[in-house]
């Protein structure tokens, strides 16, 4: 059995179709849950079970945080470099994407951290919680450290790591079919964040996620209609 060939088709479908494929099903997940179950979007906020510290910072902290890596991650790799280069080196952006990153991420992983905590030790919490809100807050911990990992292992590696995986992103967001190669050697913790990234997008509008991008949208849509 040819290895080689196993080793690059597994890439390629997780590296080409799968981004494709989660990104699908968002999509159609968004849409469905807007038009069809919009009633059904929210939070289903556990401050009224108990308005705690831990609620207060950990939201707080984690909310603000991810919005500062996602706008990392969509600038820093999806941005081609002509947009750019006459600002800053790719060196000074992967520097700036160490730091920047690993300010975010700490933020965010205290902040996730704390409604772990609150979600598995604070009894009316617990008890009212069902295994999917006790798995969904794992898996964004884990999401979390990951990228914290993978800031760790862009520290140790040279410039044209770093840039493989700009050239991976930007390549997949155009579609190109051999963008999986520049991920041929990168770490596997990168590769782990890069997946536990697409189950995320692929479960997102079926879980409790759906009202960071729902109740915006409501909102605006109300605001225009008047009934704000």
């Amino acid at each position: 059995m040819d290895t080689t060939f196993i080793s690059e088709y597994l890439h390629e479908f997780l590296f080409v179709y799968l981004p494709y494929i989660a990104g699908a099903v968002f999509l159609v997940g968004l849409l469905y849950r807007l038009a069809a179950r919009g009633e059904s979007v929210q939070a289903l906020s556990s401050q009224f079970l108990s308005n705690d510290k831990l609620l207060k910072w950990g939201s707080n902290l984690f909310h603000y945080g991810i919005i500062f890596v996602f706008v990392g991650h969509i600038f820093g790799l999806l941005a081609p470099e002509w947009m750019y280069d006459w600002l800053i080196t790719n060196e000074q952006k992967r520097l700036l994407a160490i730091v920047m990153g690993g300010a975010s991420g700490i933020i965010t992983l205290v902040g996730i951290l704390m409604l772990m905590i609150r979600r598995f030790t604070v009894k009316p919490v617990k008890e009212n919680s069902h295994t999917a809100d006790f798995l969904l807050v794992v898996l964004v911990v884990i999401q979390v450290a990951t990228g914290l990992l993978g800031t760790c292992e862009t520290i140790t590696q040279d410039l044209d790591y770093y840039m493989n995986l700009d050239r991976w992103a930007q390549g997949t967001f155009l579609f190109l079919p051999d963008s999986w190669k520049y991920l041929t050697a990168t770490a596997f913790i990168h590769k782990l964040h890069i997946l536990l990234g697409f189950l995320i997008v692929l479960i997102f509008p079926f879980t409790k996620l759906m009202h960071m991008i729902a109740l915006p949208i409501r909102y605006v849509v109300d605001y225009f209609l008047g009934k704000k």
